[in-house]
């Protein structure tokens, strides 16, 4: 008698595979039309498999946006320069770039278009979530350098979440599409900066925010 031999896989590579296969059948399909069936049937699997690393589809989805949020922190966190406000633009700008650009973004307004609103919502959470220990590390470092001056932390971690949330709705004005003025891009990112300088009580002109818009 011949013995069947399974094919295991290392969890991590069987979670990212599972997580690149329903990213990209999202992106083909929508999020509505993809089912967790067409997810393991595209790789083969059980869907037991699925449900052991994931208890849901929206809890893949999260798990898609985590993975990005972590890689946006691990390259602040190795940034090397000594310049403090540097290192805190820097993660201004990936934050605002995560949800405008690449595949976040692109689940986003896949979401939109689907009316996914609670959704969203929950991912939004969970990027503020995932993302503020940094952020409060990078302002204690920054005020105790004495180039913020942040009082109330976790009071300024909330209103900074409603300015980039501000932001990325003003960045996209039309229902599901990015301004596509230049200057009026440029204006919008002016303000926010001025709001981001009053927040963390900078210096005028100390922050500056990149247009994700390609140059």
């Amino acid at each position: 008698m011949f013995s069947i031999t399974r094919i295991t896989k290392d969890p991590q590579v069987r979670q990212n595979e599972l997580m690149d296969t329903a990213l990209e059948l999202f992106l083909a399909a929508g999020y509505q039309n993809t089912t967790v069936q067409d997810i393991v049937k595209s790789i083969q699997v059980a869907q037991g498999t699925f449900y052991y690393y994931f208890p849901s589809k929206e809890a893949i989805v999260e798990a898609i946006l985590s993975r990005h949020v972590q890689r946006m922190i691990a390259e602040v966190q190795a940034f090397t320069s000594n310049n403090l406000l540097e290192k805190l633009q820097l993660f201004i700008n990936l934050f605002y770039k995560l949800s405008y650009f690449g595949e976040p973004g692109l689940i986003c307004k896949i979401l939109y278009k689907e009316d996914q609103g609670l959704l969203i919502n929950k991912l939004w959470r969970q990027t503020i979530v995932i993302t503020n220990p940094l952020l409060s590390q990078l302002l204690e470092e920054c005020n105790q350098a004495g180039l913020t001056k942040v009082i109330h932390m976790e009071e300024t971690l909330a209103f900074f979440g409603g300015i980039m949330a501000a932001l990325l709705e003003a960045s996209s004005p039309t229902e599901f599409g990015h301004e596509a003025n230049p200057q009026v891009m440029k204006n919008k990112l002016s303000i926010a900066e001025k709001m981001i300088e009053s927040l963390f009580g900078t210096a005028s002109g100390s922050i500056h925010l990149e247009s994700p818009q390609p140059k």
